[in-house]
């Protein structure tokens, strides 16, 4: 009877173990993400404070020891966005069972600042503040703000288009810019009997230039744009041994400029064909194939519709950009980027780095139209980032 029982615990065992190997085996499979209590997104940024350590045995090993606890702190950094952990187990001829385990970090030290050091005894104390996560170029959930100027628009019909045509192609334009203004992160200025002409307002002095001391000149300021639709209409016809037809064609373009500069920034056009009439043997077939007028204004105005939502939909996700000027006076970076453009202090600003993938900066002071920055890591020298251009997001 012992023996029985013997032999069942040994069958009972086996199976046991069989049946974990085969769990961590389709464990292994797979790469698994355990998230800790900081777990950064894809597409997030936050930071975080790690203190590394490493062992100093003599005060000759200081700088080998620092430099071990720096990258310890580094790696703990990295580890608190959240780790990659590969695994595998074995089983050897005596049921024994052995785990392997691979641990990586899922993000990335994207900027750090060293804020602490200290040797407690035989260790040798980093503490960083450290940038983790990714950034992400296509933000579409931005709280920016664009300020746009609304100036003359360039409205084209053909000669040889039907003449009611001609306060329909105004109104499409207005439609335009009552659906813009209706936006709820746009400020519109209208500028609509005023015509966009950058080469004269990029080398006209307001100090010296008549007009612009008398009545003015309608300037788009820097992280603002220039906007300038165009549409045209014109007839298109086929034709067939039994049957012609005639077609308007509408094309419509919306063009963005960059503000100071009036370089183009951004274009969208759209292209559309509506059938006026059709001339066949067939009276009635001609008759019925002919829409209405109110028909025609309607697909129209659809059409326009479809070009600003889609316009705005890519300018949704455009990011907030700048240049960094430097102030001698208050000896700090600032950007002509500011609360009207929809930045807060809990706005990050991000550039190339040298010996980091990036240079974090944050938002120290805002007004309307300026912001002062400075980045995480205070030790750099802030007048080699002169000149160099920011992108802007927002931390939470």
């Amino acid at each position: 009877m012992d023996i029985q029982i013997r032999k069942f615990k040994t069958f009972f065992q086996l199976i046991s173990t069989l049946i974990i190997v085969f769990i961590w085996v389709s464990f292994a499979l797979s790469d698994v993400v355990l998230p800790t209590k900081s777990n950064a997104e894809d597409d997030d940024l936050s930071f975080i404070i790690s203190t590394g350590r490493a062992a100093l045995n003599t005060p000759e090993e200081t700088d080998l020891a620092r430099r071990r606890a720096l990258e310890d702190a580094l790696y703990l950094a990295s580890l608190e966005g959240g780790a990659k952990i590969n695994g595998y187990s074995a089983i050897d001829s005596g049921t024994n069972l052995t785990e392997n385990f691979v641990v990586r970090p899922t993000t990335k030290i994207l900027d750090y600042a060293i804020t602490k050091e200290v040797i407690k005894e035989t260790h040798y104390e980093v503490t960083i503040k450290a940038a983790v996560g990714n950034l992400s170029e296509n933000n579409c959930s931005n709280n920016n703000i664009l300020n746009l100027t609304a100036y003359k628009p360039i409205l084209s019909l053909d000669s040889a288009a039907p003449s009611w045509l001609a306060p329909i192609l105004n109104g499409l334009y207005l439609s335009m810019i009552t659906d813009i203004e209706n936006r709820k992160n746009i400020e519109l200025t209208k500028a609509m009997n005023t015509g966009l002409n950058a080469v004269l307002l990029k080398n006209t002095d307001d100090i010296y230039d008549y007009t612009s001391l008398t009545s003015g000149r309608v300037r788009t300021e820097v992280g603002s744009f220039a906007y300038v639709p165009k549409i045209r209409m014109y007839i298109d016809t086929k034709s067939s041994s039994i049957n012609n037809e005639t077609f308007l064609i509408m094309e419509i373009t919306s063009n963005l400029y960059d503000g100071f500069t009036y370089s183009k920034s951004s274009s969208k056009s759209h292209k559309i064909s509506l059938k006026l009439s059709n001339r066949s043997p067939w009276r009635t077939i001609n008759v019925l194939s002919k829409p209405s007028k109110e028909l025609i204004s309607e697909a129209l105005l659809k059409s326009v519709k479809k070009h600003t939502d889609e316009l705005f939909s890519e300018l949704d996700c455009k990011s907030l950009k700048a240049n960094l000027k430097f102030d001698n006076q208050i000896k700090k970076l600032h950007v002509s980027l500011g609360k009207k453009h929809g930045l807060s202090l809990n706005s990050i600003a991000f550039t190339q780095g040298t010996n980091t993938p990036w240079v974090i900066f944050k938002v120290d002071e805002l007004g309307n139209n300026t912001a002062i920055l400075s980045p995480i890591d205070q030790r750099r020298d802030i007048k080699e980032l002169e000149g160099k251009i920011v992108e802007f997001m927002e931390v939470l």
